[in-house]
């Protein structure tokens, strides 16, 4: 989200909000940079939903991801020797990815969304929710895991765990990365910015007692610019 997005942003927020969202520290490695809402180890969870729900009603009528790359992902693990019956979407405003996903499995498809804003039962097959949390009825029960807004997160490794866990023994866990994921993208409205190679690394440190990461492939394009998603397989998989 560029500097103009984030005046729009704020100019939507209560004052209070608003000066306590240009307040926040950033944690730069270089190769990763996280926007810390609060200080210390301490998060302001009050803000970060108002600035992501927020921003969410902001660009409500936006799609990220075209339909063909869903497509791209679906025909990958049906080709792997999947045939997925759940799945959950994390982050997905409108919908349209779990619709894609079903249609692009087949009818045994059950696949819903998370979304943070209050407009998440607005659209079909999705629950309102904090993607950092985990249900336990999820763990274990999820064929594939997919995200293209993991860069929303305040806590990208608590999130990852919590979606690894939920995977099925051969199942998939699937991250777009493209040209705004870097962390010279990072704001307070998309806090989280890492490279592809970092966040493969990450993957494999933070999620590995549940299985690793696979390949790369690549998928559609965003403002003709080339979607890459990381695969990370939980243990189990049929050989």
């Amino acid at each position: 989200m560029d500097n103009r997005d984030m005046r729009l942003l704020k100019k939507r927020l209560p004052e209070l909000l608003a000066m306590r969202a240009g307040t926040g520290e950033i944690l730069d490695t270089g190769e990763m940079r996280l926007f810390r809402y609060g200080s210390g180890d301490t998060v302001d969870l009050d803000l970060y939903r108002a600035l992501q729900t927020a921003a969410n009603k902001m660009k409500i009528d936006s799609q990220w991801v075209p339909e063909d790359h869903i497509a791209v992902l679906a025909g990958y693990m049906l080709e792997q020797g999947a045939l997925p019956v759940t799945g959950i979407c994390h982050g997905t405003r409108r919908g349209n990815e779990q619709v894609w996903f079903r249609t692009h499995l087949g009818p045994q498809a059950q696949v819903f969304g998370t979304e943070i804003s209050d407009t998440a039962t607005d659209f079909p097959f999705t629950i309102q929710w904090d993607f950092h949390d985990v249900d336990p009825a999820w763990v274990g029960a999820m064929d594939f895991v997919y995200s293209n807004s993991w860069d929303h997160a305040h806590d990208p490794e608590r999130a990852f765990d919590g979606w690894a866990s939920c995977l099925t023994p051969g199942g998939f866990l699937l991250l777009d990365h493209g040209w705004n994921y870097q962390p010279g993208r990072v704001s307070a409205m998309d806090p989280f910015g890492i490279s592809e190679a970092a966040l493969c690394a990450m993957l494999d440190r933070v999620c590995g007692r549940f299985g690793r990461v696979v390949r790369v492939i690549e998928g559609g394009k965003h403002r003709n610019r080339p979607i890459r998603t990381i695969v990370f397989q939980a243990n189990g998989a049929q050989a």
